[in-house]
């Protein structure tokens, strides 16, 4: 039995390398490219409010977040190699917000950003925009507190606004935190802020959507 274990051995490396060369010859299939809308027609014009800021805000990020919100469209496990679970596709989309006053800016973002299509071979993957973000730093160097605000989809409708509440104390980077860049998201709701936080130690933005856009 022992004088047969090396050529036992000498197999079992053999049939790894072979599956592991399998796997690697799968994961090399190529992937079906998600594709942006080039044509959109579901326009906001999305209003961003700065109210009390410890000092100079500068937008580092303005995009819309969508998400294929049809899974059954993706590979199935039985598609993948080791029978994974495919991803959930997302897909940021930038849109530039111009400066209007000292405070406020204004940017058209849209919902229809994706196209939806057939791209697995297991039906239409449908996408959705989940939310709208705007990220502002100091000056944008590294190491500053990204203020991160932002609409959820149930919130983006025409007329509809949501203040977000920031602690000045972490601008322009937060002294009790040994993470750079780690995002600030604030508060909705400023009575759940600490109690020792006082109404001038606090600033807000403001994203409001302003409806359909020309």
């Amino acid at each position: 039995m022992k004088a047969h274990l090396p050529w036992l051995v000498m197999l079992i490396g053999i049939s790894l390398l072979t599956t592991n060369s399998c796997s690697r010859e799968m994961d090399k299939k190529p992937r079906p490219e998600y594709k942006r809308n080039p044509n959109p027609v579901q326009a906001h014009r999305l209003r961003m409010r700065i109210q009390d800021a410890p000092g100079p805000l500068k937008v580092v990020v303005s995009a819309t977040q969508h998400d294929v919100v049809t899974p059954e469209c993706l590979p199935a496990p039985n598609d993948n190699p080791g029978g994974h679970l495919s991803p959930i596709p997302t897909n940021d989309i930038p849109f530039e917000l111009e400066l209007v006053s000292d405070t406020e800016y204004t940017g058209v973002f849209y919902t229809d950003g994706m196209i939806d299509e057939d791209y697995h071979g297991h039906g239409v993957c449908r996408w959705e925009l989940i939310q709208v973000q705007v990220q502002l730093k100091a000056t944008g160097a590294e190491g500053e507190t990204p203020f991160v605000a932002s609409l959820s989809r149930d919130e983006i409708s025409p007329g509809r606004s949501k203040t977000i509440y920031f602690w000045k104390g972490a601008y322009p980077g937060d002294p009790a935190s040994s993470i750079n860049d780690l995002p600030n998201f604030g508060q909705t709701d400023r009575s759940r802020m600490a109690a020792w936080v006082k109404d001038e130690d606090v600033f807000s933005v403001t994203l409001q959507d302003d409806g359909g856009a020309p």
